[in-house]
């Protein structure tokens, strides 16, 4: 066989390299600088959805065609992040060692608008102590190499029941660890709806996380 008599002729003249075959991907920095748009329709609904694309992608790494593989629900969501797909950048997959053209399955949220989340109160939402204590935020060991010190302010949706809805960065520590530390530890936290007029309400929380110095004081 000639695939034999290759491999043979390699393993006498160096050691073979096993080819490692590799899935098409995202470049995860395009993604991050162009979100899909929020549509307006949706702020005004208050709603929110998951679309799921499945992308073709050539052995040169371009986008040749997306589609809705599981809609939100939403046409503007399915159309909005078809539209997205368009601007983001892709890696090709390869086969042994060649490049190779592929599919991507990409799960796209689309978390409700923070502004259907943030009416009047009159007692804040808050997580519940016992289960902060359970799971505290482990900080990267960059904090106390270099002694930082700071503040991530994360902003989660609480709905009326005390369920999470979405979690995200308010305000940067300026490090993707340390955001990305106070964010896993968060998932894990319980928390207590806000009131309004003692019923519960489904509101936004701004929890500031301190690191270093700033969270013995």
């Amino acid at each position: 066989m000639v695939v034999g008599a290759l491999l043979a002729f390699a393993a006498a003249d160096v050691p073979a390299q096993e080819a490692t075959d590799i899935l098409a991907s995202i470049d995860i920095s395009s993604y991050r600088l162009n979100p899909p748009a929020y549509p307006p329709e949706a702020i005004d609904a208050c709603v929110g959805g998951t679309v799921v694309l499945l992308i073709d992608i050539d052995k040169d790494g371009q986008r040749s065609k997306a589609v809705v593989e599981r809609s939100s629900g939403y046409a503007y969501f399915d159309q909005a992040a078809v539209e997205a797909s368009k601007r983001w950048k892709y890696n090709p997959g390869t086969e042994n060692g060649q490049r190779v053209a592929g599919k991507l399955r990409m799960p796209v949220d689309f978390a409700e608008y923070d502004g259907c989340w943030s009416g009047d109160v009159d007692i804040e939402a808050r997580a519940d102590e016992a289960t902060m204590k359970a799971y505290p935020v482990k900080w990267p060991a960059i904090v106390k190499d270099k002694r930082l010190d700071g503040l991530v302010v994360l902003l989660i949706q609480v709905d009326r029941d005390g369920s999470k809805k979405d979690i995200k960065v308010g305000v940067s520590s300026g490090n993707e660890d340390i955001d990305q530390a106070a964010m896993l530890a968060a998932l894990e936290w319980t928390f207590q709806p806000a009131t309004l007029k003692g019923k519960p309400v489904r509101s936004l929380l701004q929890l500031p996380l301190p690191y270093g110095k700033r969270a013995s004081r």
